[in-house]
């Protein structure tokens, strides 16, 4: 693979919290002109690469800016069905958790459930304190789709029963479904 493939890579990989230039000059060993050299002789159909300062960001091409803003509109629009309510609630509460430890409490499949919420960004799969396999738990995303700054200001088991199903049911009113 060539140096522009592997700076593509590096970038896709990072995502938009983009890479330090200097990160970029030490993994691809070049130096600060051919870096520039192969950021400014990209080329993509739907992609670029920008700097941010000294960061370097794979991005769309603004003519596609249309088309993605109806993209996240619909995504918005879809609601999580029962199930991935039930996963997320008990992610929710007893995370981190593995998908097994998911369909231990349920007792049914629960991936197809996990892979909605991480698609959604409510839901993380990491490696947690040299755990086995990926443990699942909730994002800066869910604290902020429901208005709480960190996971304890969850309404507890304690509280009303009732509370809970409307704090949860909160989350499909703000993704976007219609109560009229």
């Amino acid at each position: 693979m060539n140096k522009q493939g592997i700076l593509e890579s590096l970038l896709f990989t990072a995502g938009d919290e983009g890479i330090e230039q200097q990160q970029l000059l030490e993994i691809l060993d070049i130096n600060e002109q051919e870096l520039e050299n192969l950021i400014k002789d990209y080329e993509s159909n739907g992609l670029m690469i920008q700097r941010y300062g000294k960061t370097v960001i794979l991005t769309t091409k603004k003519e596609a800016a249309n088309y993605i803003e109806q993209l996240i509109e619909q995504k918005s629009q879809m609601k999580l069905s029962q199930a991935a309510m039930e996963v997320l609630s008990i992610i929710a509460y007893n995370q981190p958790l593995s998908r097994s430890d998911i369909e231990m409490i349920r007792s049914i499949n629960s991936d197809g459930a996990v892979k909605t919420l991480i698609a959604k960004g409510l839901v993380e799969a990491k490696i947690v304190n040299g755990e086995r396999s990926q443990q699942l738990i909730t994002t800066d995303l869910f604290l902020n789709v429901f208005g709480i700054s960190n996971i304890e200001d969850l309404p507890t088991t304690e509280e009303d029963e009732e509370e809970m199903d409307d704090f949860f049911s909160n989350l499909v009113n703000q993704k976007g479904e219609n109560n009229d």
